[in-house]
């Protein structure tokens, strides 16, 4: 099966020793491709477990819970990303269905590095009055 991820790799080799805890994500870009694939999966669990614990205040898991069982994941694109360190940014648009039709989320997305696992740490949702409902 190949993983959802679309990185043209199977999902046993690619995102799924990260979100089984057998691997940690190796850059920012890795982790946010397994989180995605942990919400195609619907794992919040993956998904609390690899935001950083410094901004675990901010994560509120029965919202994240609720819009990852309202939508299907269809797609993810990877627009850019960085790994400076222990920090990196991810910009990505995941595309998903909802009742309401199609939406795609466009985010840039900012991770943090502490003793050698990467945590997602926040997000900024780029031109939200153009997120697209079709």
């Amino acid at each position: 099966m190949n993983c959802p991820c679309l990185s043209g790799a199977e999902l046993k080799t690619c995102c799924e020793p990260f979100i089984n805890g057998q691997e940690l994500a190796t850059s920012p870009e890795v982790l946010m491709r397994s989180r995605y694939v942990a919400y195609c999966q619907k794992n919040i669990d993956y998904i609390e477990e690899t935001t950083d614990p410094q901004a675990s205040l901010d994560f509120d898991r029965e919202a994240a819970l609720e819009w990852m069982n309202e939508a299907e994941f269809t797609k993810l694109e990877i627009l850019n990303s960085t790994n400076e360190g222990n920090k990196g940014t991810v910009e990505f648009k995941a595309y998903f269905r909802t009742k309401e039709g199609e939406e795609i989320h466009h985010e840039v997305s900012k991770f943090r590095k502490q003793n050698g696992q990467w945590y997602f740490r926040d997000g900024r949702v780029k031109d939200p009055a153009a997120q697209a409902k079709n």
